[in-house]
């Protein structure tokens, strides 16, 4: 199974804006909060599914990793604003 990640142009910032905080069926060891903004850093096919996820990091610039086996969200949790850097 490959991955495609896909990593948006220098001249573009993404964030995405969490509107949905519920829980996954598993304890995640790091969790986004409803209404807080988050920079994206790349987009990803989510696993097992023909959705995309998107990794994201915190305002301090680290990753935040649901899990151990899981360094991805659901892009459905979130509103993806596009930043012209231009």
């Amino acid at each position: 199974m490959s991955v495609s990640l896909r990593v948006p142009l220098p001249i573009y910032q993404y964030y995405a804006e969490c509107i949905d905080d519920s829980l996954p069926k598993f304890k995640p060891d790091n969790w986004i909060k409803k209404y807080k903004w988050y920079k994206v850093v790349w987009f990803t096919d989510a696993l097992n599914t023909d959705d995309i996820a998107i990794t994201i990091t915190d305002k301090n610039g680290e990753i935040i990793e649901p899990s151990s086996s899981m360094s991805a969200f659901k892009v459905s949790r979130f509103i993806i604003h596009e930043v012209c850097l231009n």
